[in-house]
């Protein structure tokens, strides 16, 4: 078992691999190779360094985008549609702003670059955006977020995992649509990382309705804690606690 934490995006991307197999020479260069590559999409995509991507975007220096760019815009309005408008990346007062969805887009490429050196078995944690090398099932605990420390339960994880709440962060997502937030955390589940980090996102701020929408969705899997400590989950989610279905 090798575990490696990498700072980037504001948050921490855990690794741990899993793999008896691999030499660890190879893993620790994947390894290396995934941490450059997340350093370097933070580069490209951070609103908060000048001479990114994003940055020079907004301000309408960038006459052509590069493909990478154009791929997390065209993410972002998959996403925007998905979600019916919850998760809206032009809706906050700047031109762009994709942070809701690049940490679990940099994660899943992270993971990629491991697959690709041959590894086995491991995970990719981007601050609770979690995906994992596909063969094997993880058990991953989710938050009580009323009690920093102990554990609601855990989900069986064999794609992707993405968590939100305001309970570490504190309330730093917005209603775009203007409601009150009654929900102070989310887990949902499916296959791909991308769309999972901006779903969580919106389920904190659109709560029951949004969640309405992940139950049609037939690929993910969802549960809300709301402020009075009330758990909801869609009827596909399975969890080591029991939360009524909407």
């Amino acid at each position: 078992m090798i575990s490696h934490v990498h700072h980037a995006m504001g948050t921490a991307f855990s690794f741990v691999i899993a793999d008896d197999n691999t030499p660890g020479s190879k893993i620790e260069k994947a390894l290396a190779m995934a941490c450059s590559e997340i350093d370097s999409l933070d580069n490209r995509f951070s609103p908060w360094k000048s001479e990114s991507e994003l940055s020079r975007y907004n301000r309408g220096e960038v006459k052509l985008p590069s493909p990478l760019f154009i791929e997390v815009v065209e993410e972002c309005e998959r996403a925007k549609a998905l979600t019916a408008g919850f998760f809206d990346p032009w809706a906050l007062g700047v031109k762009f702003n994709p942070t809701g969805i690049v940490k679990g887009w940099s994660a899943k490429r992270a993971l990629s670059i491991l697959i690709e050196a041959g590894i086995e078995g491991g995970v990719v944690n981007a601050g609770g955006d979690i995906c994992v090398i596909p063969g094997r099932s993880y058990l991953i605990g989710v938050q009580d977020p009323f009690n920093s420390g102990e554990m609601l339960g855990a989900v069986e994880v064999t794609d992707a995992v993405a968590t939100s709440g305001s309970y570490e962060r504190g309330d730093h997502i917005v209603n775009v649509k203007g409601g009150t937030i009654t929900t102070i955390a989310a887990t949902i589940m499916g296959q791909d990382l991308t769309l999972l980090d901006a779903f969580a996102t919106a389920l904190i701020a659109g709560g029951s309705e949004v969640l309405t929408l992940v139950s049609k969705l037939n690929e993910l899997a969802a549960m809300i804690v709301k402020n009075d400590g009330s758990m909801l989950a869609t009827s596909n989610f399975s969890f080591s606690k029991g939360a009524e279905a909407p």
